[in-house]
């Protein structure tokens, strides 16, 4: 195994400091026993200065302690990753791509770079955007400023590149939930290293009281919406709605306006209402079939109306415990693979040893990968975003629709024009992955940030 540190210098007179084939443990807070070293840019061309911490080897679990703290984009010298299945519009084609400055900046065959990363053969996606995360890293949200940056830091490891926060909003706890968003916002701001929180989905009481498994219930309005928020709705990216609320139709339509996205979710309305919800704006259903009642032939229902509307797209937990496969295939039937986003839900049991815990106030139980109150009844998620991908595959789905579900339809259904494809001029945000879908490794803006 090669242990040794591996230097290049970047463009602009910094040092990015290569550790290959041993696996990378992410601190975001510094350690007195770590002397810290400062690289300043020398070169024409202004760059953000990085704080490097001297790498400290643990001989015993061969792991490199390291922080980084980057306030702009990563750069670096112009690289090139070849040998690669890249997925691109639905297709996996042999083509390379190259990048510099965090920015894709050719994608074609027989490119030329000096520095070249050599795939090995494996697939190219653009970097996973999960839109619906709680926690990880036994970190939740509300937990502080560093807890926020320690699960930003736990997701590139899954090929997460970008995702959007999404804190449980307390009703009758406004201050911790106010406390929460600031938490999310200071950590943007101070920067580290990890996946980028792209915006912001409160999880608001705005549901139907006989559908939620959570305590709190209450209707939309503009003023509790912006009190929960802090007062700032600019970094938030959708909220939801039980349609049938008293109220709802209309807040729909004043969120629609704020161009925050309007979701349906926890909702035992008429198929009639969930057209209607769209027409005001709402076009994502939350993890679908979830937080919606069993389909009844002799209703018309929420699930039918949201399943025959072609302008919703569905957030599924495709984990093989939130949604058996037959109900996956019928969306998929009539969706398309276009208009599924796979999410993780994962929370702070991500990755931790089956067990008793704590969940605020409940006991949960987590064993077989899923996260349980005492009666049995399903909480929340385990499982990381990564390993959902690979179990859709051992269920049979196609490679084509896998890529496009979890690679790039979030970014599309949010428009986000500067990630979520493999295309000039985007973020160098990327993943390779083997075939079986296990993680082989991940950029961020051109940096490479795990590595199996």
């Amino acid at each position: 195994m090669n242990t040794s540190p591996r230097k290049r210098a970047g463009r602009y007179g910094c040092t990015t400091v290569w550790m290959p084939a041993l696996p990378w443990r992410i601190f975001t807070q510094s350690s007195s026993s770590i002397s810290p070293t400062r690289i300043v840019t020398k070169g024409r061309k202004p760059l953000s200065f990085l704080l490097l911490h001297e790498c400290v080897k643990c001989l015993h679990q061969r792991e490199f302690m390291i922080s980084l703290n980057y306030q702009s984009k990563l750069g670096g010298d112009p690289m090139l990753i070849k040998n690669a299945k890249v997925f691109i519009n639905g297709r996996y084609l042999d083509v390379d791509v190259k990048f510099a400055d965090g920015i894709i900046t050719a994608v074609g065959k027989d490119l030329v770079d000096d520095e070249v990363i050599d795939a090995g053969g494996n697939y190219l996606f653009p970097g996973m955007v999960d839109t619906h995360i709680h926690g990880a890293a036994f970190c939740e949200y509300g937990d502080g400023v560093e807890a926020v940056k320690k699960i930003a830091a736990a997701l590139p490891e899954h090929g997460v590149t970008s995702f959007l926060a999404t804190p449980l909003v307390k009703q009758n706890d406004v201050e911790f939930t106010q406390q929460t968003f600031r938490n999310i916002r200071t950590a943007k701001k101070e920067g580290y290293v990890g996946a980028d929180i792209f915006g912001i989905f409160p999880y608001m009481p705005y549901r139907n009281r006989s559908i939620a498994y959570y305590p709190d219930h209450v209707p939309p309005t503009p003023e509790h919406t912006l009190m929960m928020c802090d007062g700032d709705l600019s970094d938030v990216k959708m909220i939801y709605c039980a349609p049938e609320l008293p109220g709802a139709m209309e807040w729909i339509s004043w969120i629609n306006a704020q161009g925050i996205v309007p979701m349906v979710a926890y909702s035992e309305g008429t198929t009639e209402q969930m057209y209607e919800a769209a027409d005001r704006g709402a076009r994502i259903v939350d993890h679908f079939y979830n937080g919606l009642p069993t389909m009844d032939h002799h209703n018309s229902g929420s699930t039918v109306g949201l399943l025959l509307d072609d302008r919703y797209y569905l957030q599924m937990t495709c984990d093989g415990i939130h949604v058996a496969k037959p109900f996956i295939d019928l969306a998929l039937r009539l969706k398309t693979a276009k208009k599924i986003i796979p999410v993780s839900d994962s929370s702070k049991f991500m990755g931790m040893p089956e067990g008793e815990y704590k969940m605020g106030d409940r006991t949960v139980i987590l064993k077989d990968g899923s996260v349980r109150d005492p009666n049995g009844k399903l909480v929340t998620g385990a499982h990381a975003y990564d390993e959902n991908m690979r179990t859709m595959k051992a269920m049979g789905y196609s490679m084509e629709d896998l890529g496009t579900m979890f690679s790039e339809n979030a970014a599309r259904c949010f428009d986000l024009k500067d990630r979520g494809k493999i295309e000039v001029g985007r973020r160098a945000d990327l993943v390779i992955m083997d075939s079986e879908l296990n993680v082989v490794e991940t950029f961020i803006l051109g940096e490479s940030v795990y590595k199996a």
